[in-house]
């Protein structure tokens, strides 16, 4: 059981990117980090340990970060597509040569922008191997006290360097009175302070069961309390 791990100046790689529109599956996987050497190269920190997808694609599409008018509007420029001449691992970052990038200034000028890549380039993975994107916001359910029971819903995904971690946001099931289930609402569990609880289950088999991403669902056998 595995996962794959998201400036105003114009440069020549970002001008060369608005005759095509933005795929609209695209996955935040890095930031760049700014410019590496003198080359014109561009340095990634990927958002997951495990990032081969970022070499999935010979174009990416790079984001500049949210203003703050922006963010209070839930509104953002839309994503820059650049063409890759090359992408390799370094280290723990990437780095990249992007078509149009000649020197250090060039590439500086990318620095803090996201760099995201459509979904369906995406490596295939094999059988019991899953992308961290496509379990965040899956609900999950624990049979740790007998009858299986809501959990909560997958906020995010940690690196470890023992296994990755599954970040759950603990819920609990409001019932309709209804007798119709599919009208339950699910609340988020608060502490005594009022801040959301979590549940954080390692994604090992001895505690992550079947998954269904097409269900949206993760079976577990992690405690409520734990």
């Amino acid at each position: 059981m595995s996962l794959d791990k998201k400036t105003p100046t114009q440069t020549k790689a970002t001008t060369d990117s608005t005759s095509q529109s933005a795929p609209a599956n695209l996955v935040e996987l890095g930031r760049v980090l700014g410019a590496h050497g003198i080359k014109g190269w561009i340095k990634v920190q990927p958002f997951s340990s495990d990032s081969q997808a970022l070499g999935a694609s010979k174009r990416w599409w790079l984001r500049s970060p949210a203003t703050p008018l922006q963010a209070s509007k839930g509104s953002q420029a839309p994503p820059v597509g650049v063409s890759l001449v090359w992408a390799k691992p370094h280290g723990s970052n990437w780095i990249a040569c992007v078509k149009g990038l000649n020197d250090r200034d060039e590439a500086e000028a990318l620095k803090g922008k996201t760099v995201l890549v459509p979904r369906s380039a995406f490596p295939k993975l094999d059988n019991n191997e899953y992308y961290w994107v496509d379990l965040i916001g899956c609900s999950v359910t624990t049979d740790a006290d007998g009858p299986i029971e809501h959990l909560g819903v997958i906020e995010s995904v940690q690196d470890n360097p023992a296994h990755p971690i599954l970040v759950v946001r603990q819920q609990s099931v409001v019932d309709d009175q209804s007798g119709d289930q599919s009208k339950d609402q699910r609340v988020d569990r608060l502490d005594d302070k009022g801040k959301p609880v979590y549940s954080l289950v390692p994604f090992v088999a001895a505690h992550v069961g079947a998954i269904d991403l097409e269900k949206r669902t993760v079976e577990t056998h992690w405690p409520r309390d734990f």
